[in-house]
Order: structure tokens, then C-alpha cells, then sequence
């Protein structure tokens, strides 16, 4: 893993030093800003995936110049697309930086989408499931590694002359991109029947007493214990105007019922911890995964609402009532959607995952039917937050496939909805338009 990696980040270390040249070129010959940039980027791009294609040549790839080509070509394409948008849009220094992060980090998935069907037709043992972590990976290399790049030039503009400033960004975002690209080779390349056997040892036990101490019938009124009520909690939406009263409703049905059906069933051995995603995992992971679910799904809420508006929908059917005491406003903005998080993420992610692998292991399925289900809690939203939401599901339940693990999907979720009610931070820098 070590020498994969530090073989990485020196390719694209090498790839910066030639995007450096290429930007003092560019200056001579005095292009625009944007063809610049493209040019630059683009030859980052290029000679960085020509020095993947020599890193998965030495472990072994069966690699030929025109596969060296392809990589150079979808890295060219990748950073030249993250960068180009960024000259059609204005905003804040701190809106700008969301957008060059979502710009590069889009394009970084579509490079890795790319990358990783390639690097399968060179390499025997090569399995489908390792196509949207590594692409993950990617993307988030290189989103991070552009707007850390960004941010640190405008920081040393100030003490540097502008000479330097360049090179040292050049340097960080090859430093974030090559550690990336190591990553995901190095995921790539791992054993499909370690990570195969990790996830049988670890849950195969539980998943068996789940299923041998809960019969239907049980599972059915567990299911309706745990689900229902957030389907019936939106009536107080609509019905309910007094913020007292809905509040006690929402408390009681969608926090202290789920609380005591969890517990209970944990208690009593009915379910483990694991069942509900309450497991451990490395600090790295936790902070990788917190970042991606929440970046990913307030950008899926914030420019979905904006696209779907131009769609016919239903309408708004309720709203929550005004909480007048700022006392119980604050209460509820952070321990109220803290436990939004925990307990919506313990059902529709943690119980159903348990509930649906009980008939299915197919990915596509268990994501579509979480998804949905957890879409249609949101009803009284209208059809637009149903869908969103549903897809705002459809990305936790994809990162506890990978992770298995819960606990950072939940502080993704608190961190979602509070960006979406507390009014601190402001929604529109994560807005495209």
C-alpha cells in the first residue's frame, strides 16, 4: 500500500511540475484567463493519468499505449471540466469554494467511473463492487485538492509574490489528487474475498440469530412499531397549529417510540447492535464518510428544489408550526435534529438494511426500497421534497453498503438538517445557480 501510494502522489507531483511550466507558458503567449486554465489543467490531467496507467502497469496491470492514452485523455477531460464551469458563475470567496469543490469533485467521479471500468478489463480478478468507492475516492481527492489548492493560493497572495503562489497550490492539489489516486488503487486491488469474509465474520452471526429468534409475524409488527409512526407524524403537520402540542407529537412518536422499540430489542437479544449499524469504525473513515454524506445530499436538496420546481408536483399539504420560545427553538434545532438523525437513520438505514437482507442481498434493491421508503415519511412535503429526500436516502443507504457503520451517516443527517432550519449558515453557497 505504501509504495502504491507514494508511487501516486510522485506521478502527480511530476504532473504538477509540467502544469507549472505550462502556466508560465500560458502567461507569455497571453491567453484568457479561462483557455489558461484549460490548458494548464489540462496538461495536469493528461500527464496525471499517464503516470496512473505507469502505477497500475507496476502492479501488474496488462497495459498497452493505448490504455496509457485513454487514462491521459479522461484525466485531461476530468480537470479541464472541473475548472470551465467555474468561469460562468460569481459569488463569495466562501460560495466559490463550495462550487469549485462540487465542480472538480463531479467531474473527479466521472474521471473515476472511467478509470476504474478501464483498470477491470486489466486485471483478471477485478469485481464490479469496487467501481463506486474507488470512484469516490477519486472524487473527493479531487474536489478537496482543488478548493484546499484555491483557498491556499488567495491566503498566500498576501506574503508570496504571485510567482510562487502557483506552484505551491500546484503542489497540494497533486499532493490531495495522488493520494487519492493511490487510495483507490490500492481498494481496487484488494481481494475481493477479504472484504467478502470481513463482512461475513462480522455480520453473518447476527443476521442468522435475526433470523432464527424473529419470525413474519414478528418482523411484521417490529416493521410497523419502527416505520409507521413517522408516516403518521406528518398529519401534525397539517392538522396541528399550536407548536406545544406538535412538538409533544413529534417527540413522542418519532424519537420516544423508536428509542424504546430499539432498546427493547437490543435488550432482549432480539437484535444486535450491528443489526442497526451501531458499530465502530476508524476516525478516517468517519470523517471521509460525514463529509461525503453531507456535502453530497445538501447539494442534492438545495439545486434539486430548483430543478424540480420547473415539474409538475404536488402541493405543499402541511408545515411545522412556528416554535415561539427561542428557548425550545434551539432545543429543537440541536438535540430535536440530532435525534432526527440518530433514530431516522436507525430505522431506514440500520433496521431496514437487516429487514430487506432478509429476502435480498442485491444492492439496487435494498437502495430503492430505503430510498422510497424513506422519501414517502416526508409526504406532506409535496411530491419535489418526497423525491429529494428519497435520493437524499438513496446516498446514506449507498454509504452504509460500504461502511456498514452508521454513526457518521448520522452526524451527516444532523448536519444536513441543520444547515437546512438553523439559518446559520447560509443554503445558497451550496446552491449552483
Amino acid at each position: 500500500m505504501a509504495v502504491i501510494l507514494l508511487r501516486s502522489i510522485l506521478g502527480w507531483t511530476s504532473a504538477a511540475l509540467l502544469n507549472i511550466i505550462a502556466m508560465f507558458m500560458t502567461i507569455f503567449v497571453g491567453f484568457s484567463n479561462m483557455v489558461a486554465a484549460q490548458i494548464t489543467f489540462g496538461i495536469f490531467g493528461l500527464s496525471g493519468g499517464l503516470s496512473h496507467a505507469l502505477l497500475i502497469k507496476s502492479a501488474g496491470a496488462k497495459l498497452s499505449w493505448k490504455h496509457g492514452f485513454l487514462f491521459s485523455i479522461i484525466w485531461a477531460l476530468s480537470c479541464i471540466g472541473g475548472v470551465t464551469p467555474l468561469f460562468f458563475v460569481m459569488g463569495t470567496g466562501l460560495k466559490m469554494g463550495m462550487l469549485t469543490f462540487y465542480s472538480f469533485a463531479f467531474s473527479g467521479a466521472l474521471g473515476g467511473l472511467a478509470t476504474v471500468f478501464v483498470m477491470r478489463s486489466l486485471f483478471s480478478d477485478a469485481h464490479s463492487h469496487k467501481v463506486i468507492p474507488c470512484a469516490v475516492i477519486w472524487s473527493f481527492s479531487l474536489g478537496l485538492g482543488a478548493v484546499v489548492s484555491d483557498s491556499l493560493g488567495e491566503g498566500l497572495k498576501t506574503t508570496l509574490p504571485w510567482m510562487m503562489v502557483w506552484p505551491v497550490s500546484a503542489l497540494v492539489m497533486a499532493l490531495s489528487v495522488g493520494c487519492g489516486g493511490g487510495l483507490s488503487t490500492v481498494r481496487f486491488l484488494s481481494t475481493k474475498g477479504q472484504r467478502a469474509g470481513e463482512i461475513s465474520t462480522k455480520f453473518g452471526t447476527e443476521r442468522h440469530q435475526f433470523h432464527s429468534k424473529s419470525g413474519n409475524a414478528s418482523c411484521a409488527l417490529t416493521t410497523i412499531l419502527l416505520c409507521v409512526p413517522f408516516y403518521l407524524n406528518d398529519f401534525s403537520n397539517i392538522y396541528v397549529t399550536d407548536w406545544r402540542l406538535w412538538v409533544f407529537i413529534d417527540y413522542t412518536s418519532v424519537k420516544l417510540l423508536p428509542f424504546v422499540v430499539v432498546t427493547w430489542l437490543i435488550i432482549t437479544r432480539r437484535m444486535s447492535l450491528s443489526d442497526f449499524g451501531l458499530t465502530k469504525q476508524p476516525a478516517i473513515i468517519f470523517i471521509a464518510v460525514f463529509l461525503i454524506g453531507t456535502l453530497s445530499v445538501i447539494f442534492i436538496m438545495q439545486n434539486g428544489c430548483l430543478i424540480l420546481q420547473w415539474l409538475p408536483g404536488s402541493p405543499l399539504l402541511g408545515k411545522i408550526p412556528e416554535i415561539e420560545s427561542p428557548l425550545w427553538r434551539w432545543i429543537d434545532l440541536t438535540i430535536g435534529l440530532l435525534m432526527v438523525g440518530v433514530f431516522e437513520e436507525l430505522v431506514f438505514r440500520g433496521y431496514l438494511y437487516t429487514f430487506i437482507s432478509r429476502y435480498t442481498w442485491r444492492p439496487s434493491i435494498i437502495i430503492a426500497v430505503s430510498a422510497i421508503a424513506f422519501g414517502l415519511i416526508h409526504w406532506s412535503d409535496g411530491l419535489h421534497i418526497v423525491v429529494l429526500t428519497a435520493l437524499a436516502g438513496a446516498v446514506f443507504m449507498l454509504l452504509y453498503l460500504q461502511t456498514l457503520s452508521l454513526p457518521a451517516i448520522m452526524a451527516a443527517h444532523f448536519m444536513v438538517d441543520f444547515i437546512a432550519y438553523a439559518g446559520i449558515i447560509p443554503k445558497s453557497i451550496f446552491s449552483l445557480f
